[in-house]
């Protein structure tokens, strides 16, 4: 768009100003999250004039409702574990109290603390940032609902980011029903508490609330609680949650939900085609979220959805079906994790910049903080042989590494994935303490596909945790050095 163009728009007046309602800019984004606001810094740092509209706080759910505040207070149930076990490390400690109230104003202003953070990188970046619900108007130009001001642009990237699926059975719908934002507010830890959804968000939570002192059931209607890993690494997880109180029902589904006079909630439920009920203080469903379609108008922007209609349609540089449009993070509906949607929004930044960048196909990284936690990448043993890959693995136990049995946090192990042809690394699970960390180590490995026999030659600093990565990796061609085979 021209600045003849502008001013006979009504954008820019006869002295070249702009008015004071109606702004041009090169990109506007809509979505203030780890996708949005990633996007609008490059951008800026690319010479894009960029503007972002974010109806709520910047951060988006990961930073105010999701990634942070329930680390928050994973570090703190990992802290009451560790009180628990003081008896393990010698020490006695007679009794401790923890405040809820305390906890949620610390989760809280860790969170005000990230979100300021943010702030001030708009404004180092110069990005003029409007807080409202953006509205599609006619081309080019957006309108932010309560507000006066139009945004005139010539690129736009959408980064609405998603919301909580919700489950459609009897009873669902109550206000009392609780989802994973409310389970961060809540005022008192109830004495039982029903999860409906054995996936990631449901199985941290399960593992928050037992730690706080709550008799948790969890629902799952697969036959595996984190489906999406190996068996024996949900079997360390089912493991563990027992050991806290956790009563895990695999290949359960739930069918309707009831008040009872006494005001509990009576959860019937059909597991293995038998009917079964559970009677529990209060309930939650956590099954997932989905792509928040319905933030704009994407007809009327000509912004098509992909084949299954769950997200938008989008190439390999984030582009819509509009060329001048792009769809960055949750709302693409391809991996649902924050780094996934940063990295997208750096994609979409630079593809608008002139730059030829795309997003490749490699692996992605998943965190899951249950307790102990795991990390994740590329392909599992389970899903290769799905695939009638022909791999090799190594495995090695934590309770074997020297340093992990100094700290006394010898649950867990470390697998690699193989291709036995090419030999290289294409998947590796670790679960046990530090896993999350440990993960970005065999992230790299998988990222600039390794092979084994290249990353046998690096030398791990000793005693250390990532020892255990080096002794897996041998362990592919059964020459772990602390196995007994």
């Amino acid at each position: 768009m021209k600045i003849n163009d502008l001013r006979d728009n009504g954008v820019l007046n006869n002295a070249g100003k702009e008015n004071e309602n109606e702004i041009a800019c090169d990109v506007a984004i809509v979505g203030g999250g780890p996708a949005g606001y990633v996007a609008a810094i490059r951008c800026a740092r690319n010479g894009l004039k960029t503007i972002l509209i974010e109806k709520d706080r910047l951060g988006g759910t990961c930073l105010n409702e999701g990634c942070i505040p329930t680390k928050t207070l994973v570090s703190v149930t990992s802290f009451l574990n560790q009180l628990k076990r003081s008896e393990d490390f010698g020490v006695s400690i007679q009794g401790f109290q923890y405040s809820l109230e305390k906890l949620r104003d610390k989760k809280q202003q860790i969170v005000s603390s990230l979100v300021q953070g943010i702030e001030f990188l708009m404004k180092k970046n110069k990005i003029r940032v409007i807080q409202g619900n953006a509205v599609a108007l006619e081309k080019g130009v957006l309108a932010v609902e309560g507000s006066p001001q139009r945004v005139l642009y010539k690129n736009l990237i959408l980064a609405t980011g998603s919301v909580s699926s919700t489950l459609s059975i009897p009873g669902a719908d109550a206000p009392d029903i609780l989802d994973s934002k409310s389970l961060l507010e809540l005022e008192e830890v109830p004495e039982s508490l029903t999860i409906i959804g054995g996936g990631v968000i449901g199985m941290e939570f399960a593992f928050i609330y037992a730690a706080l002192g709550c008799k948790v059931y969890v629902v799952e209607f697969m036959p595996q609680i984190l489906n999406l890993v190996d068996p024996d690494v949900a079997s360390m997880v089912k493991r563990s949650a027992r050991k806290m109180g956790i009563q895990i029902l695999e290949s359960t589904r739930a069918l309707s939900i009831e008040t009872t006079p006494e005001g509990m909630k009576l959860i019937n439920m059909e597991k293995r085609g038998k009917l079964d009920s559970l009677l529990t203080h209060k309930v939650a469903i956590a099954i997932g979220r989905r792509a928040n379609l319905g933030a704009v108008d994407l007809k009327s922007l000509g912004v098509e959805l992909n084949d299954k209609k769950n997200g938008i349609r989008v190439n390999e540089f984030m582009q819509t079906t509009n060329p001048t449009i792009y769809a960055v993070g949750d709302v693409t509906n391809q991996v649902m994790l924050a780094h996934a949607a940063s990295r997208q929004g750096i994609i979409s930044a630079d593809h608008i910049a002139g730059k030829s960048d795309v997003l490749d196909q490699q692996p992605v990284p998943s965190a899951i903080f249950t307790y102990p936690e795991i990390g994740h990448i590329g392909f599992t043993e389970r899903e290769a042989k799905e695939k009638n890959m022909d791999i090799i693995t190594g495995k090695f136990p934590f309770r074997a590494n020297s340093k992990a049995v100094a700290m006394q946090e010898t649950e867990g192990f470390v697998k690699i994935v193989a291709d036995k042809n090419t030999r290289e690394i294409i998947g590796s699970t670790i679960i046990g303490h530090g896993a999350t960390e440990l993960l970005s180590l065999v992230a790299s490995f998988t990222a600039s596909r390794i092979t084994i026999d290249q990353a046998s030659q690096v030398i791990y600093a000793h005693p250390t945790l990532s020892e255990a990565i080096s002794e897996a990796i041998l362990d592919t061609e059964g020459e772990a050095i602390h196995l007994a085979y």
